[in-house]
């Protein structure tokens, strides 16, 4: 049936329903997505203010438990504190009114400057360990004195702590508050005496408007909610009814941040932890209204579909013809040069996009034969290339060959000397032909070291002595291919180069802290400081035979980097010590 009334209709009517119905899709498309995007952005916005709002809360919410830190030290580590209550304690007999006196007296004076300092502090309460006595009190009308079942309360939150602030909220009678009660933070801990042990219980009645009105901002908004939990998790603050919520229990957990959906309304959860008094702040705010404002782009997108369909409809009733004729011309082109036939040509009548449009399609009819004849001569190449490369290849592995039928010839005949020299050449010139990535230990390093050693040797007119020593932990630890022989070349290259008298090179290998130190020592002609410097700096441009030094060192920096390096001491007629410092890297640390 679609078949059929496909048929009957004229190109333009399914042009123009067909064109409608995109430009109604791509408006809606286009609303939708912008719609989300400005949800996005401006739910981005207010969560990012929201998160900073309460990283700034939880900032100043340090510096006050930090001030109550201060105070409690002070009160805590005072030695005239200590020594008064030690004593009112552990008296045997009852203390005259007078001693009583002068006693509580001394403790006012040590403590009348908190007065003035924390003026936040409501009531402060110092009780020996018995709990019966408490030997100051800082109270002001606000607040009444703590009740017993407030006591036994905060000693037993307190008998489990080791001597950190403990605190706890509550609701203290209060005979100012129409309530007839004042909500206070309880901060209490453990007074230690010097020795370690503890010899009373502090106890600070805490203004609770000192802790929380940094909060009010952040949780002020449609449903808004601050939760305040102390270092045992526990709930101190909050400036609701307590909730135990998904978005609680998903911050608790772990979650720094999260979006949840409560009945109807969505909310945005953030978590502060602060490092420095292991306090956590959890607060919410509503976005519901950000999806009811957003919700107006949504409509007014669907509007300009419907509008769209109609204008476009009369445009693309008068603009037809016009715009139908080239295209077609160029539809038929397109399937002429689709048959193979690259010499067709469109004839351009305008000036505007369509023209343009004809003019390119020549363009790309008369450059794909030449394109076809580039990719084919470059896969040519890329052959030829593979081919050089696989002979590159060949040549010195027919090196090897060669040199170990060699060894064998001369072995065979006899002649020792030259077979073993023909035999280092070969093992050291298998080692050079191996993977580079292929893994490469100490112990065989070192034997390769040891084959170019024993070539040169063979070519040396005065005595040589080498000594090669490494610690047996060090032999199986990784090292990269080939780093040490460029080194010990250097030393026949430059240092033993003018040197007549005996010839002494040195290779050691040990473990010095985390480092696998390698020192490579010659008693040659040495260098001078600036010739050191020279060699080791980044930008040094020299000769072939001096850049083996360079060779090592950015090989180091490429594999390794940092804190790994090479370093160089050396004098002027001294010889010269190389000094790596390379990875301990082994079978164990795969």
């Amino acid at each position: 049936m679609w078949t059929s009334w496909g048929k009957k209709v004229s190109f333009k009517s399914k042009l123009l329903i067909g064109i409608s119905a995109i430009i109604f899709f791509t408006v809606n498309l286009t609303g939708l997505i912008s719609y989300q995007t400005h949800l996005r952005l401006f739910e981005e916005e207010v969560t990012g203010q929201y998160l900073k709002a309460s990283e700034q809360a939880m900032m100043q919410l340090e510096l006050r438990i930090q001030e109550m830190y201060r105070v409690s030290n002070y009160i805590v580590f005072n030695r005239t504190i200590e020594r008064i209550i030690t004593k009112l304690s552990n008296a045997r007999q009852e203390l005259s009114f007078a001693e009583r006196y002068f006693e509580q007296e001394q403790i006012a004076e040590q403590l009348r400057q908190v007065k003035f300092d924390a003026p936040q502090l409501l009531s402060l309460y110092l009780y020996d360990l018995t709990g019966r006595n408490y030997y100051y009190s800082l109270l002001k009308e606000t607040v009444e004195p703590l009740s017993q079942a407030d006591f036994h309360d905060v000693h037993s939150t307190v008998a489990s702590s080791n001597g950190d602030l403990v605190w706890m909220q509550r609701s203290i009678p209060s005979q100012i508050e129409k309530s007839g009660y004042r909500d206070v933070i309880i901060a209490s801990r453990w007074m230690k005496a010097s020795h370690g042990e503890n010899y009373g219980l502090l106890v600070m009645v805490i203004d609770e408007e000192f802790l929380t009105r940094s909060f009010r901002e952040i949780g002020s908004g449609d449903d808004g909610r601050v939760y305040l939990y102390d270092q045992q998790a526990k709930l101190l603050y909050t400036d609701g009814p307590e909730e135990d919520t998904e978005g609680i229990k998903r911050l608790l957990t772990g979650t720094n941040n999260s979006k949840i959906k409560e009945g109807d309304t969505i909310f945005f959860y953030t978590s502060v932890y602060s490092k420095e008094i292991l306090f956590t702040l959890i607060s919410r705010v509503s976005l519901s209204y950000i999806f009811r404002e957003s919700q107006l782009i949504l409509n007014i997108s669907l509007w300009l579909g419907l509008l769209s369909i109609g204008l476009s409809g009369l445009l693309i009733t008068l603009l037809s013809g016009r715009l139908l004729s080239p295209l077609r011309e160029l539809v038929r082109a397109m399937r002429t040069m689709r048959e193979g036939n690259f010499d067709i040509r469109i004839r351009s009548r305008t000036y505007d996009e369509l023209g343009f449009l004809g003019e390119s399609f020549n363009s790309m009819a008369s450059s794909v034969q030449d394109m076809i004849q580039k990719v084919y001569v470059s896969q040519i190449r890329e052959r030829e290339a593979e081919l050089k490369a696989l002979q590159a290849q060949l040549n010195p592995h027919f090196l090897y060959n060669t040199l170990n039928g060699l060894y064998w010839k001369l072995y065979l005949q006899n002649d020792l000397d030259s077979a073993n020299l023909v035999f280092s050449l070969s093992k050291l010139l298998k080692y050079s032909l191996e993977r580079i990535k292929k893994r490469t230990t100490l112990r065989e390093e070192l034997e390769q070291v040891e084959n170019y050693l024993r070539i040169q040797s063979a070519f040396l007119e005065n005595s040589f002595d080498a000594r090669i020593h490494a610690d047996e932990d060090v032999y199986d630890c990784d090292i990269q291919r080939l780093l040490l022989q460029p080194l010990v070349e250097n030393a026949f290259v430059h240092a033993f180069k003018e040197r007549t008298s005996s010839k002494v090179l040195e290779i050691r290998a040990y473990r010095i802290d985390d480092f696998l130190k390698i020192e490579i020592e010659d008693n040659g002609c040495g260098m001078s400081k600036e010739q050191v410097e020279g060699i080791c700096a980044p930008d040094f441009t020299g000769e072939r035979d001096s850049l083996g030094v360079q060779s090592v060192l950015r090989r180091i920096n490429l594999v390794y980097g940092p804190p790994y390096r090479l370093e160089i001491t050396s004098s002027a007629g001294q010889g010269t010590t190389v000094h790596l410092y390379l990875p301990l890297r082994g079978d164990e640390q795969r």
